[in-house]
């Protein structure tokens, strides 16, 4: 019964589907031949018109003062500004990748070292000398290299202390 009932339904759903399809409201016209007719072809002349274009406000990236996007930030190094008032000493003004280490002196008194600076001028280095950028000054000379301690603000803004070594260059042979 429900088969015969449904079977009815879906039926009548597609007759009214086809009915809806067959209207004859819209005829198709014949086509009208239409016969060539001869006319001379006039030129006009133009002038061009310029347009007025809105003008769009132009962005230039200007990379200056951003930091790089692929630098961690743990690397990121703010100076520690030095008293203005206390003049720089010539070897804190060349960063630490700067100087070459020539010479150790260790025995008796105290150890000393001597480098050269980029302008070709050497210096003779002690415990506690200033020297770097980042106001560093030398904590320990051993027998192969110099311990710098620099002080430096990290990209969170706490002091840290970041020890480097400038190493005596091996000898030729």
């Amino acid at each position: 019964m429900i088969t015969r009932i449904s079977s009815i339904v879906f039926c009548f759903f597609f007759l009214c589907l086809f009915l809806s399809a067959c209207d004859d409201t819209v005829k198709p016209q014949a086509a009208k031949t239409l016969s060539p007719v001869k006319t001379k072809a006039k030129t006009i002349k133009t002038t061009p018109v310029e347009t007025a274009e809105p003008e769009e406000d132009v962005y230039v990236y200007n990379p200056a003062d951003s930091r790089d996007p692929f630098e961690s930030p743990f690397d990121i190094v703010i100076e520690i500004s030095i008293d203005n008032a206390v003049p720089l000493t010539p070897l804190q003004k060349f960063d630490l990748d700067q100087l070459r280490l020539i010479g150790l002196i260790i025995g008796k008194g105290d150890p000393r070292a001597m480098v050269i600076a980029p302008d070709g001028k050497s210096f003779i280095l002690e415990k506690g000398v200033k020297v770097g950028r980042n106001n560093g000054s030398v904590a320990e000379i051993t027998t192969d290299a110099i311990t710098v301690e620099e002080k430096y603000l990290d990209f969170v803004g706490d002091t840290k202390t970041r020890i480097q070594q400038i190493k005596l260059p091996k000898r030729e042979e």
